[in-house]
């Protein structure tokens, strides 16, 4: 009979073990893209065989959508931290658009890795139905939530959503176009303090009512 340290220790090797495999797969998909990418390199890069890998995910499609899902849970995660005082929704968005700004900056690997997927199509649909819906309909709460307390201007919460992930996944995406037209790193620490400035400037631009939208 195992003791329960034992059965804590296998299950902190296992959480390692799955780990080491999630992040050789992110690295190595979003450089090769799904079809490009083979079981064993991401095996090898791991350091397990390939039936430790299948024991795990069962599949190459099962892994990309775990190693998607991980990352999008990380922003599902921090939403209640952001948004669970309803006495500063005007401060909470700001802090929320900090923290997912340079979430994606850290996680630009997944950014590359979605740019495949958008392409591909293959796996859109089970990665909007298992992570990317629930995740887009309690930041659509949180909008509509902000808008009926006059926290915030009368936008369109899906838009709104779209236009945040668009403004900043196109820029990392896009980065190295515009290297070549700034003539320096995007992605560079200084740089993205800039963008990160930018963006979240005009987002909440045109969030925060005006002064004659206040008084009517």
């Amino acid at each position: 009979m195992l003791t329960k340290r034992l059965v804590s220790i296998m299950k902190k090797r296992d959480g390692f073990t799955k780990d080491r495999i999630l992040d050789a797969a992110e690295e190595i998909f979003s450089n090769k893209g799904f079809d490009g990418t083979k079981v064993q390199e991401i095996a090898t890069a791991a350091g397990v065989n390939k039936a430790m890998l299948y024991y795990y995910f069962k599949g190459k499609d099962g892994l990309l959508i775990s190693v998607i899902g991980r990352i999008v849970q990380g922003i599902g995660d921090a939403i209640p931290q952001y948004f669970s005082d309803n006495s500063d929704t005007v401060e909470s968005i700001d802090a929320f658009l900090d923290f997912y700004i340079g979430y994606l900056a850290k996680n630009g690997s997944f950014v590359r890795l979605m740019a495949w997927e958008m392409l591909s199509g293959r796996h859109i649909q089970a990665i909007a139905e298992d992570y990317i819906i629930p995740i887009f309909s309690l930041i659509r709460e949180k909008i509509v939530e902000a808008v009926s307390r006059n926290m915030i201007r009368e936008v369109s919460p899906e838009h709104t959503v779209f236009s945040v992930v668009g403004m900043n996944v196109f820029y990392i995406v896009a980065s190295p176009l515009f290297m070549h037209i700034l003539g320096e790193d995007p992605l560079s620490p200084e740089m993205f303090a800039k963008r990160k400035k930018a963006v979240k400037d005009l987002i909440m631009y045109g969030l925060v009512p005006r002064d004659d939208e206040a008084k009517k």
